[in-house]
C-alpha cells in the first residue's frame, strides 16, 4: 500500500533535507535533531503494513482458515446469473476462498430497506465532504482555509476481528474462480474499510481489482482513487493505483498522485503532490514528476521537485536523493535578513544564509552554512555533533564543535573567526566531565559579524569535573576557567582551578552535619590585582524540629580561611556563626472577591550571631553586597562569596501570608515583609543605625492579571531604596501586555512587552527596555506576523545598545511552511528571550 508515514516524511525531505529519525543502524544510540541521545532497539516503521491491515494485501493469505457464517441482513431473490452453479435464492451466498482471511458474508441481492441497515450502522463521525472541481487538480490553486475535512465520511470499523462484512447490490460467481461484486460495494473489517463501484476477485491468479470511486480507510490513512489493482505472485503483493488522493487525518498530511505502483520493495509515485494544508487548500505544496521509494536500498529518489507558494514556484531541484529511514543529507531552508553597520556609509546591508546538512552516521552529523554578509564577505560556518559511544573508561558522552571563518573582512581586511566546543562525558552514573571552549578572533566579532551577544563582556572557557554520590551524600568537583574579553568588557577574577569536596551526615530527628572544603586559585589579567590561593574549610551543624503548628531550626557553623597570596602577605581567618530560625503556622477560612479561600499567616523570627573580625587585610575575590531582600535578611549574610563575612547580633522579624483557593490550590495573593534589628552598630551602609531596610514583596494572580512588586524601604529617609514592579495582563501568549519599572537607588529603567492580535491571522509584538535615568533604549524588539492555517510570515526588527550612540540593528524575515520548514529557525528563540510570555513558535 502507500507507505504511510514514509511517504509523508520522505516527501518532506525533498525540500527540507532534514533528518528522519525512524531509521535503523548498527549503532546502539543515535542523535535526535536537537542533539539528544536516543538508545535501545528501534521501533521500525515498516515499508509495507502487515497483510491483514493493508488494502494492497487484504486478499493475500494462503493459509486455510476455519470458516464462519455470518448473516448481516435478509436477502432477496438474485437478479444476476451464476454461470457454473445456480445460487440458492433463499440462502446467503458464501465465498469459500482461501484468499479471504475469514468466511465472507455477501449481500448479493439489492439491499433490503430495513429499520436499521448495515450501512446506517456505520456511523459517520465527520459529515464534512471534500468537494472539488476540475480546476482543483495538480495544477490548481485553492487559497482559502476551511474547516478540517476528510476525503469522505469516516466509517466506524467492525468490532468483529474474525470476519469481513461485504455489502453489494449484485454479485456473480463465474467458474468457481471469478467473483464479481458490483453496485455500491463496501467491505468492512476490524482493520480497514473499502468501497468501490465494482470489485473483481480472481482466485486462481490471486488478483483483485477495484474500480470506480474507490475509497479506503484504516486507522491512519484515507484515500480515494479511480482504480486499484492488487496481485499476489511468489509471495509478493503488486499494487497499482490510479488517480489517487491520500490523507492522514492525524498527521494532517494530504496529497495526490496520478499513478502509484508498489511491488513490495519499490514504490513509484507519478505526478504527485504533497501538503500539510487542510484538504481543499493548496496555499503551499510540493510537486514532483516522479518519486521512487526503495525499501531494499533504503533510498528515495525524486525528479523535478518544485515547492509552490500560492501557485508560485519558490524552490526547484531537478533531482533529489535521500534515505528513507534515518537522517538524510540535504539543503535546509535558506534565511534572509538585514543589518546596519556601525561604520560610516554602511547602512542597510543584507544577509543570506544557505545551510546544508550532512548525515554522516546515526551518531554524528554536520551542519555547514554559507553566511553571506554584503558589507563583510562570506562566512563559512560549521557545526559538528557526535555522540560518544560507551568505552572501557567511560559510559557515554557527546561532543559539539562550532566554527566560523571569514578569510578576509571587506572592511578591516582581517581574518575573522569563532571557535566553540562542548564535550560532555559521563564516566559512570556518579562522575561527569564537561569541557567548554569559547573563542573569537577579536573583541568586535559579535558586533561586526555575528550581530548577537553584543552586550556580553567576556567569553569563558572551562573544565568542570564532578563526582556525586547521593547515597553517601558526598560531592567532589574540579573546576577551571579562562576568560577572553569581548566588546567593551573589563577583566575579572577567574578560577584556575578550584577544587571542592563536601560530605553530609544525616542523623535522627532532623540532625545534620555538613563538612566542606574548597580551595581556589584566583587569577587576573591585570597584574596589579592581588592573586593567589584561597582555601576555605567549614563544618555546619543543624537540626530541624517541625510540627503542624511550628518549626524550629537551630544552626552552627565553624570555618577557617587561609590565603596564600602571590604579591601580598599571606592571611587567614577563623570564625563561627550561630543562628536559629523559627516559624509559626496559622490559617483560617475566608472569602475574597466571592471566592472561598484559606488564608495562611506565618510569623517568622530568626536570630544570627557572628563575632566581629577585622577583614580589611583580606583580598576580595568574589564577595559583593547583597540586596536586602526577604530571604537574604533571614540568611543573616550581607555579602555573597567567602571573602567577606559580616558581624551579626541580629534579630529578623518577618510575616508571610498567602490566600489559597480551597478547590484548586492556586495562590491568589502572597504577602511578605521582613526587617532586621541589629544588636550592635554596623557600618555596612556607612552609618550606625540599628535596623535594616524593610524588605517586602506582593504577588497577586487573579484571572488574567498578575502583579509582582518587591521593594526596599528605608525607614530613616522614608524613601524607597529599591523597587521592582511588574504587571501583566495576559489572555493568551499572543495577546498580553507587561509593564515593568525598576528603581535601584535612583537608577531607573522601564520595560514594556506585549503582543496583540489585529485579527485572527495578524498579530503584532514588541519588547522595549529603556533607561529612564540616561534616556537610552537598551534593547528594542518590534515585529508583525501573519498566520494562516498552514503557513506564516513574520518580520522582526532588533535594536541593541552597544555603547555611547552606537547601536546594533538587525531585521529578520521568516517564512514558515507549517510542518515543513522555517527560513529562520533561530528567530523564535531570540524573540522569546527578548519578549517574555510571547509564544514565538508559528507552528503552534
Amino acid at each position: 500500500m502507500i507507505i504511510k508515514k514514509q511517504l509523508a516524511l520522505s516527501t518532506l525531505i525533498l525540500f527540507l533535507g532534514t533528518p528522519l529519525f525512524a531509521g535503523t543502524s548498527a549503532y546502539d544510540c543515535k542523535m535526535t535533531s536537537n542533539g539528544n541521545r536516543v538508545c535501545g532497539p528501534e521501533d521500525k516503521t515498516p515499508t509495507t503494513k502487515s497483510s491483514d491491515s493493508s488494502f494492497f494485501s487484504f486478499w493475500n493469505s494462503d493459509q486455510p482458515e476455519e470458516t464462519k457464517t455470518t448473516s448481516t441482513a435478509p436477502t432477496k431473490k438474485h437478479e444476476t446469473k451464476n454461470t457454473d452453479e445456480q445460487l440458492n435464492n433463499d440462502s446467503t451466498p458464501i465465498i469459500k476462498n482461501k484468499a479471504i482471511k475469514e468466511q465472507v458474508t455477501l449481500i448479493s441481492s439489492k439491499k433490503v430497506l430495513v429499520e436499521e441497515s448495515p450501512q446506517q450502522t456505520q456511523k459517520e463521525t465527520n459529515t464534512s465532504y471534500f468537494t472539488t472541481t476540475t480546476e482543483d487538480s495538480l495544477n490548481g490553486v485553492v487559497l482559502s482555509c476551511g474547516k478540517n475535512t476528510l476525503l469522505f465520511p469516516k466509517q466506524t470499523l467492525s468490532t468483529d476481528t474474525q470476519s469481513l462484512d461485504v455489502l453489494a447490490d449484485r454479485s456473480e460467481i463465474s467458474g468457481k474462480d471469478l467473483y464479481q461484486l458490483s453496485g455500491n460495494v463496501s467491505l468492512n473489517s476490524s482493520e480497514y474499510y473499502l468501497a468501490a463501484d465494482r470489485i473483481d476477485i480472481q482466485k486462481s491468479s490471486k488478483t483483485s481489482e477495484a474500480s470506480g470511486n474507490v475509497k479506503f480507510q484504516d486507522d491512519e490513512l484515507m484515500f480515494t482513487g479511480d482504480k486499484a489493482t492488487i496481485k499476489k505472485q511468489d509471495g509478493i503483493t503488486y499494487t497499482t493505483l490510479e488517480k489517487v488522493r491520500f490523507h492522514y487525518p492525524a498527521l494532517k498530511i494530504n496529497g495526490e498522485a496520478q499513478k502509484v505502483t508498489n511491488d513490495g520493495t519499490k514504490q513509484v509515485f507519478n505526478s504527485s503532490s504533497y501538503s500539510l494544508c487542510p484538504l481543499g487548500n493548496t496555499d503551499w505544496r510540493m510537486k514532483a514528476d516522479q518519486i521512487t521509494l526503495n525499501s531494499k536500498t533504503n533510498k528515495g529518489v525524486a525528479k523535478d521537485v518544485t515547492v509552490e507558494f500560492f501557485g508560485v514556484p519558490i524552490f526547484y531541484t531537478p533531482y533529489q536523493e535521500w534515505v528513507l529511514e534515518g537522517r538524510g543529507s540535504g539543503f535546509l531552508a535558506p534565511s534572509f535578513g538585514s543589518y546596519d553597520e556601525s561604520v560610516a556609509n554602511k547602512d542597510n546591508n543584507y544577509q543570506v544564509r544557505i545551510p546544508y546538512y550532512f548525515n554522516i552516521a546515526p551518531d554524528r552529523d554536520l551542519l555547514l552554512t554559507l553566511n553571506h554578509l554584503s558589507s563583510r564577505g562570506s562566512v563559512l560556518e560549521g557545526k559538528y555533533r557526535q555522540l560518544i559511544a560507551k568505552g572501557d573508561y567511560w559510559k557515554e558522552g557527546r561532543v559539539e564543535i562550532e566554527g566560523h571563518y571569514l578569510n578576509e573582512d571587506d572592511i578591516t581586511n582581517n581574518k575573522r573567526w569563532l571557535l566553540n566546543s562542548k564535550t560532555n562525558l559521563s564516566i559512570n552514573d556518579k562522575t561527569n566531565i564537561n569541557i567548554i571552549t569559547n573563542r573569537v578572533s577579536d573583541v568586535n566579532y559579535f558586533k561586526d559579524i555575528a550581530h548577537n551577544n553584543t552586550s556580553a563582556s567576556s567569553l569563558h572557557s572551562q573544565v568542570d569535573a564532578a563526582y556525586k554520590d547521593d547515597e553517601r551524600n558526598l560531592t567532589l568537583s574540579l573546576f577551571a576557567e579562562t576568560e577572553q574579553l569581548i566588546n567593551s568588557g573589563s577583566a575579572s577574577y577567574t578560577r584556575a582551578p578550584e577544587l571542592s569536596i563536601s560530605k553530609s551526615f544525616e542523623g535522627l530527628s532532623g540532625r545534620n552535619i555538613n563538612l566542606s572544603l574548597v580551595s581556589t586559585k584566583f587569577a587576573h589579567k591585570d597584574s596589579s590585582n592581588t592573586t593567589g590561593i584561597r582555601t576555605h574549610a567549614q563544618v555546619g551543624f543543624s537540626r530541624s524540629i517541625s510540627t503542624d503548628a511550628y518549626s524550629l531550626t537551630p544552626s552552627l557553623s565553624l570555618s577557617t580561611t587561609d590565603y596564600t597570596l602571590d604579591n601580598s602577605a599571606d592571611q587567614d581567618r577563623s570564625i563561627y556563626s550561630f543562628g536559629i530560625d523559627s516559624k509559626l503556622f496559622l490559617e483560617r477560612e475566608t472569602n475574597l472577591l466571592g471566592k472561598d479561600l484559606i488564608q495562611t499567616l506565618t510569623p517568622r523570627l530568626a536570630y544570627h550571631y557572628t563575632p566581629d573580625k577585622n577583614q580589611d587585610a583580606l583580598p576580595n575575590f568574589d564577595s559583593a553586597d547583597k540586596n536586602d531582600s526577604y530571604e537574604s535578611l533571614f540568611a543573616g549574610q550581607k555579602y555573597t562569596g567567602i571573602d567577606r563575612i559580616n558581624k551579626a547580633n541580629d534579630f529578623t522579624f518577618g510575616l508571610e501570608s498567602d490566600f489559597i483557593d480551597e478547590e484548586t490550590g492556586d495562590t491568589y495573593l502572597s504577602l511578605k515583609a521582613a526587617q532586621t534589628f541589629y544588636g550592635d552598630a554596623i557600618s555596612a551602609n556607612g552609618g550606625n543605625r540599628k535596623y535594616s531596610d524593610i524588605a517586602a514583596s506582593l504577588e497577586i494572580s487573579i484571572d488574567n492579571i498578575t502583579l509582582n512588586n518587591a521593594l526596599q524601604y528605608d525607614p530613616e529617609t522614608r524613601k524607597l531604596d529599591k523597587r521592582d514592579s511588574a504587571i501583566t495582563y495576559q489572555l493568551s501568549p499572543r495577546k498580553f501586555l507587561t509593564i515593568a519599572h525598576h528603581d535601584d537607588n535612583g537608577v531607573e529603567s522601564a520595560e514594556l512587552y506585549g503582543a496583540y492580535p489585529i485579527n485572527t491571522q495578524l498579530h503584532v509584538f514588541a519588547g522595549i527596555n529603556r533607561s529612564i535615568t540616561d534616556s537610552i533604549t537598551n534593547k528594542e524588539t518590534t515585529g508583525i506576523a501573519y498566520e494562516s492555517c498552514c503557513w506564516a510570515l513574520r518580520l522582526a526588527h532588533f535594536k541593541k545598545h552597544i555603547s555611547g550612540n552606537d547601536y546594533d540593528y538587525v531585521t529578520d524575515f521568516e517564512l514558515v511552511l507549517k510542518g515543513l520548514t522555517t527560513t529562520s529557525p533561530g528567530l523564535s528563540k531570540r524573540l522569546e528571550e527578548n519578549i517574555p510570555n510571547y509564544l514565538a513558535n508559528l507552528n503552534d
